[in-house]
């Protein structure tokens, strides 16, 4: 009798542990499908149906080989799907909870050009735009050997020069009002705050043409020898002589 409840135990066990390994291997499985699902969703262009399958991927598979990727992926999906305040959002949080992933550097550009593309919104004003710039020159200062080193430079040099061209705009458009103090600020500003821009000889030749105008005889000079001396070939440079 013993012999027959043992063996019925041991056959209860043994049906129990192959139940559990099923189960086991069906577990093991779903992250993979899912993740590969998210794949084929990706390059079938429906980035709307990758964050539907990755959305809550890592909190399901916190322990999947897939589990960081898929986090990466979803961002990537979300940028592609210009959902930009996801991306931006998703780049956050990846930088936030993995600050030595060997693949930060890349949710730190995908943040700095969530940022670039937030910009263009009509709603917005510079602050994405200064967002940009400041993630920018940190992805390039913390990871200066980075693959997205090079392109987040060429980003960083149109944006500083949409800045300095915007405060450029600003300021002529004081000036030609004859209001010399606020347009003398605008200028200033490219002068201290946008050196490599496209827009710095104008902005020099304006600043000095605007402390002329004031009466400030001395300053004017110095911008003038300042830009002579430093774009010699600028034709904006002839311009100042008057003010030597």
């Amino acid at each position: 009798m013993i012999a027959l409840r043992m063996l019925f135990t041991l056959s209860l066990m043994a049906l129990l542990l192959t139940s559990c390994a099923k189960d086991e291997q069906k577990f093991a499985n779903e992250p993979e499908k899912e993740y590969q699902q998210a794949i084929a969703d990706l390059k079938a262009g429906k980035y709307a149906d990758v964050d539907l399958h990755l959305s809550k991927f890592s909190a399901k598979y916190p322990y999947s080989k897939h589990a960081t990727q898929a986090e990466l992926l979803r961002i990537f999906a979300a940028y592609k799907n210009k959902e930009f305040v996801l991306s931006e959002t998703l780049s956050k949080e990846f930088i936030n909870h993995h600050p030595s992933h060997a693949s930060v550097d890349y949710a730190k550009y995908m943040l700095a050009m969530s940022y670039y593309r937030e910009r263009l919104a009509p709603e917005k004003d510079q602050t994405m735009t200064h967002n940009a710039i400041d993630a920018f020159e940190r992805l390039i200062r913390e990871h200066p050997n980075s693959q997205y080193a090079d392109d987040a430079k060429s980003h960083l040099q149109r944006l500083v020069d949409a800045l300095a061209k915007h405060e450029l705009t600003v300021g002529k458009f004081y000036y030609d009002k004859a209001r010399y103090v606020a347009a003398s600020n605008r200028f200033l500003e490219i002068v201290k705050s946008y050196q490599t821009s496209a827009s710095i000889e104008e902005a020099l030749y304006y600043l000095a043409s605007s402390y002329h105008r004031m009466g400030l005889k001395k300053d004017a000079r110095e911008i003038a020898i300042l830009l002579q001396h430093n774009y010699p070939k600028s034709s904006w440079a002839p311009k100042t002589n008057p003010y030597l």
